[in-house]
């Protein structure tokens, strides 16, 4: 690879041949896995899916061929390497201490990730750089408590530019590699830094359980991707699977790719038949029982790291346990994802060989397959907008006045009438089931989530309080459910789980459809508690008839696949903080966030929350976040979660909320404020009268 009489070639030789020093012994802390997919894993689109596993026996040898020849390229320009204390400074010791999921992490980011980083970038950056700056960094992913899980993830990437980002690209590099680095080098880091990532490691804890995980992964040949399993629905329009990299092809030319196929006609078209025709099936049991014990299955682990890949548009992955290893190559045009052979990393010679030609090859094909039209997409907010949405479908926002019968799309035989916002509340409220598409950015469900009905709806009146059970049916047809689709990513996340703005569609017997814009709100693991909470505080108002100023909830649902929790509730509009941003007007920053609001407006706030008081109801958490106002004026007071309920009505929190709210709204110190003591004029007049809600 270099002159024979090079003396750096002891040293080159020691750090290419070297492998990992065993472990002592296994690690004592010994986690129980945990099911690694959540609700969205399952709704990728089918373009981007896994379909294919298949033994990459040549991978190892690939990577070490390519480390090989780029050292060559580099000696044959003229370059030479430099032994200083700056290289010797890329070799630490790692601890010997593996107990969690992330000591596995750092000991390879130690042993191995940052000296092969310090070469890749002296060998495709920054030849003549004395001091050995390293451009690549090695980074671990997730929270504390995530990293000491039975799994963790990780990635390498181009370190981020200094200070604040300004638009000048400026990194953090010493004056000495500056100087040695061309107008090429610094074209291409900028590109690099544009991307998320170079590629990406799946970590795993230290234990005989890991090492039998990385053993069956060799499962070769089709794979089983878990995705929602309704059947018969609308299917989304459809897409070709991405292009890869030419340097992929030319360096594994074992992959041996057949060429893309067109798309079948019917793929990503709805459905012509009548709605007598079309039946959805659903789910019959709840497949993932929250308090079992899970069961460890490697076609989950695989999925969830070709997720990860496709979330970072990553081509290679690194599995990795400390004790045994194994390279992936995820093939976007065939779906299919190439596995090396097990790597023992204290046995294998040329082991760091092979992980410098992992670096360069990942960062040679992030390089071929930089777009910047691509990379400009991907910064906005991940948005997808409804196909159609305006010629397709008459929109509940369309004046009132215009009732007649039209046809939408007569390819599609598709009609719709108007219907106004009681009819359609109380359609909603007689349908069992929902089910939710996401298609925004990478996701696109191959089908949709199937949720039941577990508490009635709120909105529909009069409000029937009834222990709700659920009879599940062999099919249902379009005019029994409800189909509610998501074309943006979350708008906001809290204590209850994930906000969306959906598009919920009914369709009633004579087969005309109707739209609404509403709001989801989803749920995932220790979420669950908090949303079936909130909902009980909106149940509570509903019994009180407290409708003033509070949005309308249709009801509490429950995905039977993965145990997630949806609540569907009308659009409240935007938060005072939201208004207060976009039309640049004052928040004041205090101990609580302020915003000043006209007269009208405040006394809607206070007649809201007065009923919310008279429904015995403390909310606990005014802020302007959660005080909505619509496009016509409408107040809201929103996100009950932390809500109680207090049928004595002697807290003193009575009198805090109304503090809290004339707080937020600017008026705790107005001569014209109203304070709770005034409820004991309003508990004389008619208790019926409701605060005038209706």
């Amino acid at each position: 690879m270099i002159r024979t009489d090079d003396p750096f070639i002891p040293v080159l030789r020691q750090f290419l041949e070297s492998c990992y020093e065993p472990f002592t012994s296994y690690s004592s802390y010994n986690p129980d896995p945990e099911h690694p997919l959540i609700f969205h894993d399952r709704h990728i689109a089918s373009a981007l899916l896994l379909k294919n596993v298949k033994h990459g026996a040549w991978i190892m040898k690939e990577l070490s061929n390519l480390c090989e020849d780029t050292i060559k390229d580099f000696t044959a320009a003229g370059h030479t390497f430099i032994e200083n204390r700056n290289y010797w400074e890329k070799f630490r010791r790692p601890s010997e201490y593996v107990s969690y999921c992330e000591d596995i992490a750092k000991r390879h980011f130690v042993r191995t990730s940052i000296p092969c980083n310090a070469y890749a970038s002296k060998l495709l950056f920054s030849p003549n750089d004395p001091i050995w700056f390293n451009f690549i960094n090695a980074r671990l992913s997730g929270s504390h408590i995530a990293r000491r899980s039975f799994c963790c993830t990780g990635d390498t990437a181009i370190i981020k530019p200094e200070g604040e980002d300004t638009g000048d690209r400026k990194f953090k590099i010493p004056p000495e590699t500056r100087s040695t680095l061309g107008n090429r080098a610094l074209s291409n880091l900028n590109k690099l830094r544009d991307m998320d990532n170079i590629f990406n490691y799946e970590f795993f804890v230290a234990t005989k359980t890991a090492e039998a995980l990385l053993d069956r992964m060799g499962c070769w040949g089709e794979f089983k991707w878990e995705m929602p399993t309704v059947t018969g629905a609308h299917v989304l329009p459809a897409s070709l699977p991405g292009k890869d990299s030419p340097f992929i092809q030319s360096l594994f030319p074992l992959l041996g790719v057949e060429p893309l196929r067109p798309l079948p006609i019917h793929m990503g078209t709805s459905s012509r038949k009548s709605a007598h025709a079309r039946k959805v099936v659903a789910p019959l049991t709840n497949t993932r029982r929250a308090k079992s014990k899970y069961r460890i299955n490697v076609h989950h682990y695989i999925q969830k790291a070709w997720i990860d890949a496709v979330h970072t548009d990553a081509t290679f992955i690194v599995f990795s346990c400390g004790r045994q290893e194994r390279i992936a190559i995820r093939h976007r045009q065939s779906q299919t994802l190439f596995l090396s052979d097990l790597i023992d990393p204290t046995k294998i010679p040329g082991y760091r060989k092979i992980h410098l030609g992992l670096t360069i090859a990942a960062i040679k094909d992030r390089l071929e397959r930089w777009d910047p039209i691509e990379v400009e997409n991907r910064r906005p907010s991940k948005r997808k907008e409804p196909p159609g949405y305006s010629s397709i479908y008459n929109s509940m926002k369309d004046k009132a006045t215009r009732r007649k019968r039209r046809r939408l799309n007569p390819e599609l035989g598709l009609t719709s009438v108007e219907m106004d916002k009681k009819a359609f509340d109380d359609e909603l409220a007689k349908r069992d089931l929902v089910l939710f598409y996401l298609n925004y950015s990478y996701m696109s469900s191959p089908a949709p989530s199937a949720f039941r009905r577990m508490e009635p709806s709120c909105a529909s009146r009069p409000f029937q309080n009834h222990s709700y059970h659920f009879k599940r049916k062999a099919s249902y047809s379009p005019a029994r459910y409800i189909l509610a689709t998501t074309y943006q990513d979350d708008i906001g996340s809290g204590a209850v789980g994930l906000v969306y703005r959906v598009t919920v569609e009914i369709e009633i017997e004579d087969g005309s459809k109707h739209q609404r814009t509403l709001i989801l709100k989803l749920a995932i693991g220790d979420k669950k508690d908090q949303i079936i909470q909130e909902y009980e505080i909106y149940k509570r108002l509903a019994e009180a008839n407290a409708t003033y100023g509070i949005v309308g909830v249709h009801g509490l649902f429950h995905d039977m696949e993965t145990d997630a929790l949806m609540m569907i509730m009308d659009d409240g509009g935007m938060s005072l903080r939201t208004r207060a941003i976009e039309k640049k007007l004052k928040i004041h920053y205090d101990w609580d966030d302020s915003v000043e609001t006209a007269e009208k407006e405040r006394d809607a706030f206070i007649k809201a929350l007065k009923g919310i008081h008279h429904a015995h109801v403390i909310h606990q958490d005014i802020r302007i976040d959660n005080l909505m106002i619509n496009d016509a004026g409408d107040v809201f007071i929103i996100d009950f979660d932390n809500g109680r309920y207090d049928p004595l009505h002697e807290s003193f929190e009575y009198e805090r909320d109304m503090e809290e709210l004339l707080t937020a709204i600017g008026w705790l110190d107005s001569d014209d404020d109203t304070s709770e003591s005034d409820e004991d004029e309003d508990k004389d007049e008619d208790k019926d009268d409701g605060d005038g809600q209706a």
